[in-house]
């Protein structure tokens, strides 16, 4: 097949096959592990992507990262003490270096965040999320291994906002001998698994590092391969030509588990499911009862029964478990609710059933990946079937890929149009995943904006007594919840499709970090 002779060139460039071995049988027993995922990274330099992160954070280190059961614990840093409300001291590990051999101490740490700032500043990179959760004025050098971060504004949670992949630290001296157009597609980091090569088309090549933290990951070699087309991926997942798959159908999942030498991992998943709704377009999309309309207009349970076979719950799924609102419900199917509500904002139905007002017809542009998340095409065309019950037209429907969708996200959603099928991840802090509907925040790409709610964030975030944050927490929720900025969907299942020669361990947030979830090949 294509992939397998894909495969032995990888492996030819990892130095584990000479050419003339290619053509015997031996070669298959020590191929490389073969992850096929949905979409070509949009970089390897991890301040210029959001949507990239299971590949950046495979290369990459930062001082704290998330592990597989989502607590924030230290990576490169070794640990963090609260000056006062404005510094924070963190030491970091002694005897660390880079993928090419550059000591990993204060003088990267401080490049790393010097280098963040000023892309920032430029209005360059994809930092938008990172850099609106982290507000740091510098980071200062206090001794080889010790850095002071000194804020703009108190911040209890730096760690969790520390973890970004953006941040990662980088090799000054790599970092600034070679152009930005090297090593976006030629990264050195500090991660499990040293960058190999990359062709669009063929895929990302990893290898092990020895010298990592953590030790040397236990898969030795790992080709990442993008594979926009589900069937396709199931296909070589059978076929044994790739070891796991992201991104399995629910409909899918019984025909795959009777496929000899597959197995279909069942994740919980924190990954949330929404449709954003862009302001400053359509005038109706600023009336908080159109949007409120647009929730009661949608018969989640049933798009959740019939699309993903049950396995999703709808849900106000702002903030993840366990500090969300128990009280919280989601929007009922109610279509003469929603016709109420869009009466009373005065757009009224016309002839053809569409509504009007002033002369505005409600008629909305939306956009939808294919793959990108479970049924995410399909659950675009169901909600325009359903909105156009209450008399809310979709004019456009436009399937994009996930490069666009890349493309379209970055800057706070700068290029979305009226609506867009999107996600988000868990923060695994209240405040972190609040960020979603936060002003100033890279993760509110609808820019909603809403003085009372940023009254509450702002009270929120800065409280440094933990006993308060719960019902801080539950209040923003409820407020911002009601305001339905999106239209409330569902946690994604996280379906895997797993060959039996691989021990993987599955993450809630979706993310494959390769060496925190690739266990070992039998």
């Amino acid at each position: 097949m294509k992939a397998n002779r894909f495969i032995q060139r990888s492996m030819i460039a990892l130095g584990l096959l000479s050419a003339a071995a290619a053509g015997s049988p031996s070669w298959a027993a020590a191929k490389p592990v073969v992850v096929l995922q949905n979409a070509e990274p949009v970089s390897l330099d991890p301040m210029f992507t959001q949507s990239d992160a299971n590949v950046v954070l495979s290369i990459h280190e930062g001082l704290f990262r998330l592990d597989n059961e989502g607590k924030v614990v230290p990576a490169i840093a070794e640990s963090i003490a609260n000056v006062d409300p404005l510094n924070w001291d963190i030491k970091i590990r002694r005897g660390l270096t880079f993928q090419n051999g550059e000591p990993i101490n204060a003088d990267a740490v401080v490049f790393t965040f010097d280098r963040a700032k000023k892309l920032f500043a430029a209005g360059k990179g994809d930092l938008t999320f990172a850099l609106g959760a982290l507000k740091y004025d510098r980071v200062e050098k206090i001794d080889d291994y010790t850095v002071r971060f000194v804020m703009r504004q108190p911040d209890p949670i730096i760690t969790a906002h520390l973890v970004n992949p953006e941040v990662s630290i980088l090799p000054p001296k790599y970092y600034t001998e070679n152009p930005p157009e090297k090593v976006v597609f030629a990264p050195v980091g500090a991660g499990g698994y040293k960058f190999m090569s990359y062709k669009a088309g063929e895929g990302l090549v990893l290898k092990a590092f020895d010298q990592y933290r953590l030790g040397k990951p236990p898969v030795d070699d790992v080709i990442v391969k993008a594979v926009p087309e589900v069937a396709t991926r199931i296909s070589e997942l059978k076929a044994g030509s790739a070891d796991l798959i992201t991104g399995v159908p629910a409909d899918l999942k019984q025909n795959l588990e009777s496929t000899a030498g597959v197995k279909v991992v069942d994740a919980p998943s924190y990954r949330r499911l929404f449709i954003a709704i862009k302001q400053g377009r359509h005038p109706a999309l600023a009336d908080a009862r159109v949007r409120q309309a647009m929730n009661y207009a949608i018969n989640c349970e049933e798009i959740a029964a019939s699309l993903l076979g049950g396995m999703a719950k709808c849900r106000i799924d702002l903030v993840n478990e366990p500090y969300n609102n128990p009280e919280l419900k989601p929007f009922p199917y109610d279509p003469a609710k929603a016709k109420q509500l869009l009466d009373e904002a005065g757009w009224v139905a016309g002839r053809d059933g569409i509504r009007a007002k002033n002369g505005d017809r409600l008629a909305l542009d939306m956009d939808t990946t294919n793959g990108s998340y479970l049924m995410d095409k399909e659950i675009a065309q169901v909600a325009a079937d359903y909105w156009k019950e209450v008399g809310i037209e979709i004019k456009d429907l436009r399937v994009i890929d996930s490069a666009i969708n890349a493309q379209l996200r970055a800057k706070q959603g700068a290029g979305y149009r009226d609506l867009m099928n999107s996600s988000s991840g868990p923060d695994y802090t209240c405040q972190g995943d609040l960020l979603l509907v936060q002003k100033d925040s890279g993760s509110n790409r609808m820019s909603w904006s809403d003085e009372k709610f940023e009254e509450l964030f702002r009270a929120f975030t800065q409280e440094f007594d933990a006993s308060k944050w719960q019902k801080m927490c539950y209040e923003a929720e409820a407020y911002a919840a009601q305001q339905a900025p999106v239209v409330w969907l569902f946690t994604e299942p996280n379906l895997y499709g797993v060959s039996d020669r691989l021990d993987f361990a599955p993450r809630p947030d979706g993310r494959v970090y390769l060496n925190l979830v690739l266990k070992g090949v039998k």
